[in-house]
């Protein structure tokens, strides 16, 4: 398991590379057939410059390395089947999805617990929704959640040693303001 308590420096930078990443192993690949010139033309088409559209891809690219998937969108990640990560585009407060599949700002799309990176549902935002045991790596410091599982579904936030900290309500429920810093791991159901 990699260190994961690390000085506020050290998580502003990493933050803005490819901070808050699922610890999943995986190899990281572009979505079959497509390319970073074609996610560089879907970023121009949905309106980021140029500059925008590399840090974009640069990002996507330190997720993908950490925590494995396949870019399917400009800023969209596929978990393997497990979720999907929506990266934030840069300048912007809350992630939404470049593809056109979704409106301006991703919701936490039902029968799906969701995290973000920043308060008040902004940032990046991973949607998970298969039932099983998350890593947390680099997650310190305040973020949000969102749970819009099943009603009455809870998930519980684990410490280094799988200790249960936290259990949120039945779904629905959610927290604009969550410090992820004692949260290593995370079981959505």
């Amino acid at each position: 398991m990699a260190l994961r308590k690390l000085t506020a420096p050290v998580v502003a930078v990493m933050t803005l590379i490819a901070a808050a990443m699922i610890g999943l192993t995986g190899t990281a690949s572009a979505a079959s057939g497509n390319s970073h010139q074609e996610f560089a033309a879907q970023a121009k088409h949905a309106g980021l410059t140029g500059a925008q559209a590399k840090q974009l891809q640069t990002t996507v690219d330190g997720y993908l390395t950490t925590a494995g998937g396949k870019q399917v969108a400009a800023n969209k990640i596929e978990l393997a089947g497990r979720g999907e990560i929506v990266v934030a585009v840069p300048g912007e407060r809350y992630a939404r999805d470049l593809s056109g599949a979704a409106g301006p700002k991703a919701a936490c799309p039902y029968e799906n617990f969701c995290m973000w990176t920043g308060t008040s549902f902004t940032g990046t935002q991973f949607n998970l929704w298969k039932c099983q045991t998350y890593d947390l790596s680099n997650w310190n410091g305040p973020g949000s959640w969102s749970n819009n599982q099943t009603p009455g579904t809870r998930a519980r936030f684990l410490d280094r040693g799988y200790n249960t900290i936290y259990t949120t309500p039945g779904a629905y429920a959610n927290n604009g303001n969550y410090n992820w810093a004692p949260v290593w791991h995370v079981t959505p159901c």
